[in-house]
């Protein structure tokens, strides 16, 4: 991803932030200052169920509490997920909210140049799986990751429609 795209992402969070408080999200008020991950690698992973579930890479070492998910998920379940994209120019950055059984939040970049058929599969399948492992970690250490549901709808909405500051 180029620096270009990681900066102008790094500075529409505050939209993304603007965007969830709109959606009446439950703790959108937690989102003052998510983690941003960049999505390193992206492809699928073949579920249990023998179906592709569309996977992205993210390097989560240095956030622990985003970290943990993974481990929350394996025991407790899901819980409640809410997501929400947003796009300018080539750079696109999905959130995700979780308010139970933990409180977290964090946040995505993908640059559109590099992964619209991929973000176009996310919105076929109405889900994504982050894994927090990295794939040359997997095969030695029991890889983690989290899968949560994406509205579709909303993400090709989000893929199809450029935002500007002043738009918000």
């Amino acid at each position: 991803m180029t620096d270009r795209v990681f900066d102008r992402c790094r500075s529409m969070l505050k939209w993304l932030r603007t965007l969830i408080r709109s959606k009446k999200f439950a703790v959108a008020e937690m989102l003052s200052d998510p983690p941003v991950f960049l999505a390193q690698e992206v492809g699928s992973t073949i579920g249990e169920d023998g179906l592709h579930h569309p996977t992205v890479v993210i390097d989560v070492s240095n956030n622990p509490e985003v970290a943990d998910l993974p481990r929350v998920h394996a025991i407790d379940g899901i819980g409640d997920v809410s997501t929400a994209a947003i796009r300018t120019g080539d750079a696109v950055v999905l959130g995700v909210q979780l308010t139970r059984p933990v409180t977290a939040a964090f946040a995505v970049v993908f640059d559109l140049t590099m992964h619209e058929q991929f973000l176009n599969e996310v919105a076929d399948a109405n889900s994504l799986t982050f894994a927090t492992t990295s794939p040359s970690e997997a095969s030695t250490n029991e890889p983690l990751w989290l899968s949560v549901d994406i509205d579709g709808e909303r993400l090709r909405e989000a893929l199809a429609n450029s935002i500007e500051p002043d738009e918000l």
